[in-house]
């Protein structure tokens, strides 16, 4: 009976052996046919010419596996491959195989090229939201979950000589892929400069197969960032914001919040500094309009315009703005460049300037142009032994040196400068209180935070009537040597030194030169 039993177990592993292997040789005949059911699903959804290479069908789990995917855009081999992708994995079900249905999709090193529009007008699209996109035909292949690492964006300008924009993406999830609607999407990217994370989620689509550029995308994104990635500066940068548009064009709002801005290069203190913006995203390039950005640095109002642009060939953005303020806080602004407590001026300053901060790995300080102009009204000096020396020069310049009711005198300060290479240079630096005016020309480097200025003091009153007593009348003679264009008295004089320790020299032989 035993050898019977062993004669039938050996029969029935025999018949499950050969079941295995006909169930293996079945699987084998499907590969064909599998990978021709992939090509041409891809090939009707994306208008596109595909390659692929080996396709492998695995009985358990039921999986089928592909390399070397490759999607040219229409055939065309005069721009890079619109998808190409290292490996893929199709999560199957047995009824997948007769449907054009998949549930899961996994995907690893795929590179996606979109191409810039192809037509005459040279325009980009209108941008406009997803759901008013339509679809190019309906898709053959839908794709339930589509999972991707190691993914990597690039579009490509419709303008020659510039640098394609280049997304990372190291994680990214769709849903409902291939449907003639909008695909929910999530993704994560690293930011090379400033360096920090952005986590993206919203609809992707339609894809618009004669034009993929202009398929629609809309959301919203956060981006946590470290300053102190970019030289000079130093700060944790936190930014939320939504975005809509198609993929060539998005129009993005949002707001960004660093806690602790400081610019190192100063050595001065931090402030608290948060943007509100909008903005128009070209992404083909990565070249965004800023059309309105109204900064807070600390409690000063700040709006800007302008562009961050790139240049062929130069690793970075420029950004190019025109920046004003109506309100800004002296004394915090001189914190920025100096630790000094309290900051020596306070008041309320105007500015107009053009900002220029070029691509490069130099500090920003050493990068960064600014020109315009500033005034400061209101203006008074923190500490006391300098706003007494004001207030001195307010009497004397009066003709009432002794006149002890002008105090707390408010000056006022108007210049044009330049800033290049840290170097602030002054044009017609003019500093006013009653009865006094004094103009300056000259250079203050900000890291050495050293002067070197040269001008003149111009007083209403007379040389003599500046003084008291015995000295008044010693040099009232000599009222006629300092007379200059019906101003009573004319000193040039020379600033040097520190900017929180001033050293201020009469030049007396200029001062007698009759001009």
């Amino acid at each position: 009976m035993s050898r019977r039993l062993k004669i039938a177990s050996g029969i029935v592993m025999a018949l499950i052996a050969i079941s295995g292997v006909g169930i293996a040789l079945s699987l084998r005949q499907l590969e064909p046919r599998l990978r021709e059911w992939i090509t041409t699903s891809l090939s009707e959804s994306l208008q596109s010419q595909i390659e692929l290479g080996a396709v492998h069908l695995n009985f358990y789990p039921l999986t089928l596996t592909g390399r070397d995917l490759v999607v040219r855009h229409r055939g065309r081999t005069d721009i890079p491959p619109l998808i190409v992708v290292s490996s893929f994995t199709f999560d199957l079900e047995p009824m997948h195989l007769w449907t054009s249905t998949v549930k899961h999709v996994s995907v690893d090193g795929m590179e996606v090229h979109i191409p810039p529009k192809d037509d005459s007008t040279g325009k980009r699209p209108i941008p406009r939201p997803p759901q008013a996109q339509g679809g190019s035909g309906t898709s053959r292949l839908i794709v339930r979950k589509l999972t991707a690492t190691n993914t990597r964006l690039i579009i490509i300008p419709k303008t020659s000589g510039k640098n394609p924009k280049v997304w990372d993406i190291y994680e990214l999830e769709m849903t409902d892929l291939g449907a003639d609607a909008p695909s929910p999407f999530r993704a994560a990217l690293i930011n090379p400069i400033p360096y920090g994370q952005i986590d993206a989620s919203g609809r992707f689509g339609p894809w618009d197969a004669s034009a993929p550029g202009a398929s629609g995308v809309e959301g919203k994104y956060t981006f946590a960032a470290d300053l102190g990635t970019i030289r000079g500066l130093q700060g944790e940068l936190n930014a939320t914001g939504t975005m809509s548009g198609v993929l060539e064009q998005i129009a993005t709002r949002g707001e960004t919040r660093t806690p602790n801005f400081r610019l190192t290069a100063l050595d001065g203190a931090s402030l608290p500094l948060t943007t509100t913006y909008e903005a128009m995203v070209d992404g083909t390039k990565g070249d965004v309009e800023l059309q309105h950005v109204h900064i807070m640095l600390g409690t000063s109002p700040l709006h800007a315009r302008g562009l961050i642009e790139g240049t062929h060939g130069v690793r970075g953005k420029r950004v190019v703005l025109n920046m004003t303020s109506t309100g800004a806080n002296l004394a915090e602004l001189l914190q920025l460049a100096s630790k000094a407590q309290p900051p020596m001026a306070r008041g309320t300053v105007t500015i107009d300037a053009a900002f220029d901060l070029p691509q490069g790995d130099a500090e920003v300080l050493e990068r960064l142009a600014l020109e315009g102009s500033v005034r400061a009204d209101r203006l008074r000096f923190a500490d006391q032994g300098v706003q007494d020396k004001i207030d001195t020069l307010s009497r004397r310049g009066q003709g009432r040196p002794t006149d002890a009711s002008i105090d707390n005198v408010a000056s006022k300060l108007t210049s044009q400068f330049v800033l290049a290479r840290g170097v602030l240079t002054y044009r017609g630096l003019a500093f006013n209180v009653p009865g006094a005016a004094i103009k300056l020309d000259g250079t203050h480097h900000l890291e050495q935070k050293t002067l070197s200025l040269h001008g003149e003091v111009v007083l209403k009153a007379s040389a003599s009537n500046t003084l008291t007593g015995f000295k008044r009348w010693l040099v009232k003679p000599f009222d006629p040597l300092f007379r200059k264009n019906g101003a009573g008295t004319r000193l040039v004089i020379r600033v040097e030194g520190t900017q929180d320790q001033p050293k201020i020299t009469l030049e007396l032989g200029q001062t007698l030169r009759r001009r």
